[in-house]
């Protein structure tokens, strides 16, 4: 029996959060290669699924718990003076805690951590986060209201000039940052866009980046990043994005022009509830017949199609099949969609969780 509790404690202390290690992590504090979390429209609930466990699930601990799937994941960012010299971080998003980003910035959101071994990237669609710099603080109490997206990877350190150059091509607005030189861009030349680009995870998942163009003429053919993402995988794509109304009266529809069905989703059934889209501010599609889901930083609006952005896919049957299943209702995108209004969510719960 005491040769068991050793290898159970031994087995413990290695996968658990170890000071300095730079991983995606889940609620329990384990290294996991990639996680998706996507929290219900209000409150802190969520659904989410990650490389342990293929199985959109909910949540046992909430959003903005102190030893969450975000704050354990997060948890060198908030410990960066203890971290090796080696550690950076940045953090952007075109809505600081304190400020909105002028258009010319990407409508980008996300949270960049680096060191020797890895990089941990966070892309994710909720205004004013990280709202502070500890555990108890860095969930910001807008991003209560409205259902939000965020997926994971662990990267190795090898491909963080991909990262930086993602970060420059989208035009992203940095507004936290330390040792920031530990992400460099190594490219001599910018790519021509759209581009993408095929990355992999430490534990070899298969990720594709992609950099939309940006079209001053407000044209979804070039601006709409939905377009290239179907365009390029060659599939159509249910789309789930804020209260978008794509159509242009005087352009054909993008289903016409691109070969490619668009199908706007219009509500979720997920087993942390269910909501319509104009409760929704994430920003995610996923094929309707291939093994592709990507979380994206762009709403499908005339006035996003001349702003930077991009998105991150991942190749994953489980992660396709999973949010096919979610969808509840969707309208094709030849047909109108109504912006409609959120319906009001159950009372507020404290905003920090702290409990297991």
């Amino acid at each position: 029996m005491d040769v068991l509790w050793m290898i159970v404690l031994t087995v413990g202390l290695l996968g658990s959060h170890c000071e300095g290690a730079i991983s995606c992590k889940n609620e329990n504090g384990f290294d996991v290669d990639w996680f998706i979390l996507y929290k219900n429209k209000s409150g802190f609930d969520y659904v989410y699924i990650d490389s342990t466990n293929q199985n959109l699930k909910k949540n046992n601990k909430l959003v903005n718990n102190q030893a969450g799937v975000l704050a354990n994941t997060l948890n060198p960012y908030f410990e960066k003076n203890k971290q090796s010299p080696h550690f950076g971080f940045i953090a952007y998003n075109d809505q600081t805690p304190s400020c909105n980003a002028l258009k010319e910035y990407g409508h980008s959101k996300g949270v960049v951590m680096m060191d020797e071994d890895n990089v941990v990237w966070l892309l994710h669609s909720t205004p004013k986060f990280p709202a502070g710099d500890e555990s108890n603080n860095f969930y910001p109490d807008t991003g209560e209201k409205y259902a939000q997206i965020f997926m994971c990877v662990t990267l190795k350190s090898a491909q963080s000039a991909q990262i930086a150059q993602h970060l420059k091509d989208i035009n992203a607005y940095i507004f936290k940052e330390h040792n920031r030189g530990k992400l460099k861009d190594s490219s001599t030349a910018p790519q021509p866009l759209p581009y993408h680009e095929n990355l992999k995870s430490a534990g070899g998942s298969q990720f594709k980046r992609f950099v939309k163009q940006v079209s001053k003429e407000r044209d979804p053919k070039e601006g709409d990043l939905y377009v290239t993402i179907a365009n390029t995988l060659q599939s159509n794509l249910y789309i789930q994005t804020w209260r978008s109304e794509p159509k242009d009266p005087k352009k054909r529809p993008l289903s016409e022009t691109e070969k490619k069905k668009l199908v706007t989703i219009t509500s979720v059934k997920t087993a942390a509830g269910e909501w319509k889209h104009g409760c929704d501010h994430s920003k995610w599609c996923v094929s309707d017949s291939e093994n592709w889901m990507c979380v994206g930083d762009s709403n499908r609006e005339p006035s996003q199609f001349e702003r930077p952005g991009g998105a991150l896919c991942i190749n994953n049957p489980s992660v396709a099949e999973a949010f096919r299943q979610i969808i509840n209702s969707s309208v094709p995108d030849a047909d109108s969609v109504s912006a409609t209004e959120c319906d009001p969510g159950p009372p507020k719960r404290p905003r920090v969780d702290s409990t297991g």
